[in-house]
């Protein structure tokens, strides 16, 4: 009779300890739950003001670079604006593979806060095309394959839609950036 009491007492007492861990655990996650709410909101506030700082900067440099009288001028983005996007039809060519990959596989967007420059950018699609396609081709298989790699080639592709831009009259820092939306080597 004692010993069924001990077994008894044990089994309860483990019951309690999983169900005091159990609690505690819930209100860990519910704490850091909260936490992170706070802390991403607080950063979140923060990313808006340097965007909106990074935007000021690109229209003070506006302002202080003499832009020739042959580029073709927009209205400055309204202040806190977001970025607009250009979106190319995906690319898929034959690349140099080295024997590894053979075909690479790039969707693309290119961002500027200027909306006008960006439907501009719609008259020149098919020059945009032909000369990203071109420069996919030459891409070879080790730099591609590096750590960086398709950062540099997101570099040189900006550069070449800056080259387009620019033969049409058009201020080529006013496209800020590209992004690859999705990138394979097969």
């Amino acid at each position: 009779m004692a010993e069924e009491e001990q077994q008894e007492t044990k089994k309860s007492g483990g019951k309690g300890l999983i169900i005091t861990l159990v609690v505690v655990v819930v209100l860990m996650l519910i704490g850091i739950g909260v936490l992170t709410f706070f802390l991403l909101t607080k950063d979140g506030s923060d990313g808006h003001a340097k965007s909106e700082d990074s935007q000021q900067v690109v229209e003070h440099a506006e302002e202080s670079i003499e832009v020739p009288p042959t580029y073709k001028h927009y209205d400055p983005p309204e202040p806190g604006s977001a970025p607009e996007y250009f979106a190319m039809e995906p690319f898929v060519v034959n690349f140099k593979g080295e024997g590894q990959a053979k075909f690479l596989a790039v969707t693309l967007k290119f961002m500027s806060y200027y909306p006008q420059v960006i439907a501009d950018m719609e008259h020149y699609r098919p020059i945009l095309r032909n000369d990203v396609t071109a420069l996919l081709r030459i891409q070879t298989y080790s730099e591609m394959n590096k750590d960086d790699g398709p950062d540099i080639l997101r570099q040189r592709i900006l550069e070449k839609a800056r080259e387009v831009l620019e033969k049409h009259k058009i201020y080529p820092a006013l496209l800020e950036d590209v992004y690859f939306e999705r990138f394979v080597m097969q």
